[in-house]
């Protein structure tokens, strides 16, 4: 029984010293991959902190554009709005009903103009265009004299027809 006994402790003994190691061994594995894992995340979380700042810095650019765009847009848009204010504040004070009768009274002038306009015309075709220009030689010709004229002689004789007349007028008594 002893032998029994003697076998039976050493391969009990044995035994856990056998699953001691390999529980060791799944201890130092899991272990490792701890160390692994950890690693990895390491790795991962460096790659998202890199991409955050590569984030951060896109956002910033885009921020700092639209800034730089509103800067330049605001102003010219509060002056078209201001310009549109006084553009419309200029319509409403614009009075459409004189407007309308102001146009109305052009509208009768233009028709009283056109019919005199018509009536011109219809004078022009009634005229005797042979007459009318023979009326205008006549007229050159009497420009063409008159402008021959000598005037030192024209005021000469006038100037002898008034000193004739002078001594008649107060003849007569009129001075």
């Amino acid at each position: 029984m002893e032998d029994a006994i003697e076998k039976l402790a050493l391969e009990t003994v044995e035994t856990a010293q056998e699953s001691g190691k390999n529980e060791s061994f799944e201890v130092i594995d899991y272990v490792r991959e701890l160390f692994l894992n950890s690693e990895e995340q390491k790795k991962l979380e460096q790659k998202k902190v890199k991409l955050m700042r590569v984030c951060v810095g896109l956002l910033s650019g885009i921020a700092l554009v639209v800034l730089v765009s509103a800067a330049g847009l605001v102003p010219p848009l509060l002056t078209t709005v201001t310009e549109a204010n006084k553009a419309l504040t200029t319509v409403q004070q614009v009075d459409v009903k004189s407007i309308t009768t102001n146009i109305d009274e052009l509208a009768v002038q233009a028709n009283d103009t056109f019919v005199s306009v018509g009536e011109a015309v219809k004078v022009l075709n009634g005229l005797d265009m042979q007459s009318l220009n023979a009326t205008i030689a006549e007229l050159k010709m009497g420009v063409e004299s008159f402008s021959k004229l000598d005037i030192e002689t024209l005021n000469t004789a006038i100037a002898n027809l008034n000193a004739t007349v002078e001594p008649l007028a107060k003849l007569f008594g009129k001075r």
